[in-house]
């Protein structure tokens, strides 16, 4: 991929602003230049991108690193200990994975609603919202809140687009929805319903100690609903962009390896981050405690020693059982997501959604993705034209 960028013009501030403007285009060319484990120019921390030294961070036999996931940083401090994280994804795994069983037939007509031509990634995001809607809110939660949430969906404040202004506004819109969900969440508190059906809410509620603060639990519960709701929106994204690109007739192609492959080249957990505990090496690198470690899924995925043509998309690439490289697409070892697998399912019923008893013409994504926690593919249209023939 070309960066546009000569290796002997980068200075230490030069490096820093490219990784802020274009995070992947850096690693690929710091990858190729300096090595499968180099240091990021943003805050030092070591970048891994060899398989075996991956495979040791992630999975940690020595405890040379914090147990305590920083996804439960939020502002306040860490919601811990291990047991509550633990806890709290399990509750969501099981709201979720519960929802998508009873309703799993809505999806076509979830489709349907986004009309002939769509525009992605935006439409992914907008119908994973739409099917799990009662899941993340339930019915009885007051419409206020609920339109709150359908405008966070429609601003694209799950990914933190646009130029300065429009992210001052997101920031903006962000606050206030935590205040908003605090709120429900000291309203639920004061009020129990046992017996009503639960929620997303309701499954952090239930998995954190009755004392954190309001305003933490929000926050973790709104973390848990943008990683419910664009991830899959963009899976399905980049599959139709994907197959566009590489000649891929996605009508006759099982969703599922379609899935598998596009969360290969655009993994939703492409860099995973730990902190040191104690004094050691990583390849030729020492490190202390206090520093931290991040390992690349997105390179681990590009190897081609391990991916044979791995810039293309090939589903088929599934079809065989035979040794692959390292595949991470949602985290590894101890912090692998909990929701995972619910939202590979998901993603997969909705790729199948969309391109059952359709031809689809794809027009726009050529540019660059923009990376902001997850990797969100460039806006493209999406003509749906139905045909007579169905997947059976």
């Amino acid at each position: 991929m070309a960066t546009g960028v000569e290796p002997y013009r980068i200075t230490a501030g030069g490096a820093a602003r490219w990784y802020r403007r274009d995070p992947l285009g850096f690693v690929e060319w710091a990858a190729r230049e300096r090595g499968p484990v180099f240091r990021l120019p943003d805050d030092g921390s070591l970048c891994v991108a060899d398989p075996v030294e991956a495979q040791r961070v992630l999975h940690d036999a020595e405890g040379n690193y914090d147990e305590v996931s920083d996804f439960f940083h939020v502002r306040g401090g860490l919601l811990g200990p291990r047991a509550t994280q633990v806890a709290i994804g399990r509750a969501a795994r099981t709201t979720l994975r519960d929802h998508l069983a009873a309703r799993r037939e809505r999806l076509p007509a979830v489709v349907a609603e986004l009309g002939e031509v769509s525009e992605w990634p935006s439409a992914g995001r907008a119908a994973a919202y739409r099917f799990l809607a009662e899941a993340l809110l339930r019915p009885d939660t007051p419409p206020a809140l609920r339109e709150l949430m359908t405008l966070v969906v429609r601003r694209g404040v799950l990914i933190r687009s646009g130029g300065p202004l429009a992210r001052t506004a997101q920031r903006a819109l962000w606050a206030r929805v935590v205040r908003a969900v605090a709120g429900e969440v000291r309203a639920r508190r004061a009020d129990p319903r046992p017996g009503q059906p639960g929620d997303l809410l309701d499954a952090v509620l239930g998995a954190t100690p009755p004392d954190t603060p309001a305003a933490q639990v929000a926050q973790v519960y709104l973390l848990l609903f943008r990683t419910s709701v664009a991830p899959v929106g963009h899976v399905v994204a980049w599959a139709l962009l994907a197959a566009t690109a590489d000649g891929v007739d996605l009508t006759t192609v099982p969703a599922e390896s379609a899935v598998r492959e596009s969360l290969r080249l655009w993994p939703v957990a492409w860099l995973m981050g730990r902190p040191v505990l104690r004094a050691h090496q990583v390849g030729d690198v020492r490190l202390e405690p206090g520093e931290s470690v991040s390992v690349c899924a997105y390179l681990l995925h590009r190897e081609e020693r391990h991916w044979p043509r791995a810039t293309r998309f090939r589903p088929d690439r599934w079809d065989d059982p035979g040794p692959r490289g390292p595949y991470l697409p949602f985290g590894g070892g101890p912090f692998a997501c909990a929701g995972a697998s619910v939202a590979q399912s998901l993603a997969t019923d909705l790729l199948a959604a969309v391109t059952d008893g359709a031809r689809l013409e794809v027009d726009g994504g050529q540019g660059r993705p923009h990376v902001a926690g997850i990797i969100t593919p460039p806006t493209f249209r999406l003509r749906r034209t139905p045909t007579s023939q169905k997947r059976r």
